[in-house]
């Protein structure tokens, strides 16, 4: 009877080892990027971690020795009988699962694969389970084999010799346990799925079936709650530019991206988050960054903080680096700090363009200037409020002060024209805003831009309608020179090309809409065509 016992539970482990190896997947996902979707409910596949773990191979887990890329023959589910992240937790195949093959003989084939304890685990691994308490010998494993049976007990126990000799000397009336490990693998119930798309955006509905409690786990240092933020209606790709997990590791927002609003000014708002340090850090961080050191702050932060600055202005003031580097602050050893000049700023043409640079960041002005030290030639706060486009037409400041930032005009452009599309190109309809269109003959109008326009105030008299914005201008924006090779284009708010719809052009009835075909209509005012 026991050897036909024995033979049909390693009759049952063919089957299973059988069924795992028939189905064991595909290696093509392991270290590929995902395309798709994920199905967290599904069977474990090699392609489902491979969006996150980019190696799986050796096993992190304090005391086991285990590398899948031994196991890569047999199927994933043979050992992850359900999903391995769920809920906040990580889900380990238990001890159970590794003997549906170790220690099992497989009739001529032998040993399938080793049952040694040393061989799977460390040293240092405490082999004894923490529920084997001293007196588990006692009365603790009987009451465990009655909830649970004897079973599991045949994972390290020999049956002979560790229990049916120890209740023989007590005269305990007990049948002989079973002596070997029935080998099982539970099968889990089906579920609905749940998937998520790692090269989708981040939602809150792709994080909650692994982060049901999103905040549960600290980051060191640092005082965050997500709630605060979706109470505020913030959208998750506000910080979280892409999916946060992926092959390379998990991607957590970086500072700089809580500047976007913590800091910042919203007109009238006011304030939309505290740059309070220690509202977001606690009182044990250190804030000071480790690279910081005498060095540092003496000589070495010039490259870094060229290249960005806009990390620098997270946690430093302008007047913490104007006051040294106007050469005004009291050194350690007594002397003065040396003041700094960029060469650019020593150039004849600086004065004249320097407003562009301004705009574009690329001198980090406020390091050295103040808003003063704008104000003493630009009537114009430098920089402006944070309400100024509300505010800035009814200021009255000169528009030539606007000129020397803003070279070009496109935004103003924009906003000033945007309910003039449909105006009708007529004199009295231009000249509240540009005093010098009342200019005749209109040829004399200094600014070229104006000329253009005024020179098609009468077409009513030719084409029977006058002109409208829209029936030339695509947007609004200036003139710009761009070079190609030797040559200099300008490009206009419109393609000038458009020009000869009506220049030279002949109507239906074989009738010039307008004078001055080809050159001659550049000639009206570039005499010498060498523009």
């Amino acid at each position: 009877m026991q050897r036909t016992r024995k033979a049909l539970i390693a009759g049952a482990a063919v089957v299973l080892l059988a069924t795992a190896f028939a189905f064991a997947g595909p290696l093509s996902g392991i270290g590929r990027e995902t395309t798709g979707e994920i199905d967290l409910t599904a069977e474990v596949r090699a392609s489902n971690c491979a969006a996150c773990h980019a190696r799986i191979a050796e096993s992190r887990s304090p005391g086991l020795i285990f590398s899948h890329g031994a196991h890569l023959t047999v199927a994933c589910t043979s050992c992850h009988v359900r999903p391995a992240h769920e809920a906040g937790n990580t889900y380990s195949p238990p001890m159970q699962t590794c003997f549906a093959c170790h220690g099992l003989v497989h009739g001529p084939q032998g040993i399938l694969a080793t049952g040694t304890c040393e061989d799977c685990h460390t040293p240092a691994f405490e082999l004894r389970p923490a529920t084997h308490v001293e007196t588990w010998a006692e009365e603790p494993h009987a009451l465990a084999v009655e909830r649970g049976g004897t079973n599991e007990c045949m994972l390290c126990h020999d049956a002979r010799l560790d229990c049916d000799s120890c209740h023989r000397e007590l005269g305990l009336d007990t049948a002989p346990v079973p002596p070997v490990y029935l080998r099982t693998i539970p099968v889990p119930e089906p579920r609905p799925s749940v998937t998520v798309d790692p090269t989708g955006e981040a939602t809150m509905g792709q994080c909650v079936f692994c982060h049901p409690d999103i905040d549960a786990g600290e980051q060191p240092g640092l005082i965050f709650t997500h709630g605060v933020h979706i109470a505020r209606d913030y959208r998750c790709q506000a910080c979280h530019e892409s999916f946060p997990h992926s092959p390379d590791g998990t991607v957590i927002p970086d500072m700089l991206s809580c500047y976007r609003c913590h800091s910042l000014q919203h007109a009238a708002q006011g304030e939309v988050a505290t740059e309070e340090c220690l509202a977001c850090h606690t009182a044990d961080f250190e804030l000071m960054p480790a690279d910081h050191t005498p060095a540092f702050i003496a000589r070495e932060h010039a490259e870094p903080a060229n290249e960005k600055i806009i990390e620098c202005t997270m946690c430093h003031a302008s007047s913490l680096c104007s006051e040294c580097h106007r050469g005004e602050r009291v050194l350690a050893d007594g002397s003065t700090s040396e003041q700094i000049v960029p060469d650019d700023h020593l150039t004849p043409e600086w004065m004249q363009e320097h407003g562009a640079g301004f705009l574009g960041g690329e001198g980090a002005c406020s390091i050295c200037h103040t808003s003063a030290s704008c104000e003493r030639c630009h009537q114009t706060p430098m920089p402006h409020p944070t309400d100024w486009l509300a505010r800035h037409a009814a200021n009255g400041y000169p528009s030539d002060d606007c000129k020397v930032c803003h070279t070009d005009r496109a935004s103003c452009q924009e906003c000033h024209h945007q309910g003039l599309r449909s105006t009708e190109l007529l004199q009295p309809n231009c000249v509240d805003c540009h005093e010098e269109m009342r200019t005749e003959p209109p040829t004399d109008i200094q600014n070229m831009a104006l000329v253009t326009h005024a020179v098609h105030f009468e077409v009513e008299e030719r084409v029977g309608r006058p002109y409208i914005c829209d029936d030339c201008h695509v947007g609004f924006t200036i003139a710009r020179v761009r070079d190609v090779g030797v040559h200099q284009f300008e490009t206009q708010a419109h393609d000038l090309r458009i020009c000869y719809d009506c220049h030279g052009a002949l109507d239906l009835r074989n009738i010039q809409i307008a004078p001055w075909p080809g050159s001659q209509l550049c000639r009206r005012c570039h005499t010498d065509m060498r523009f």
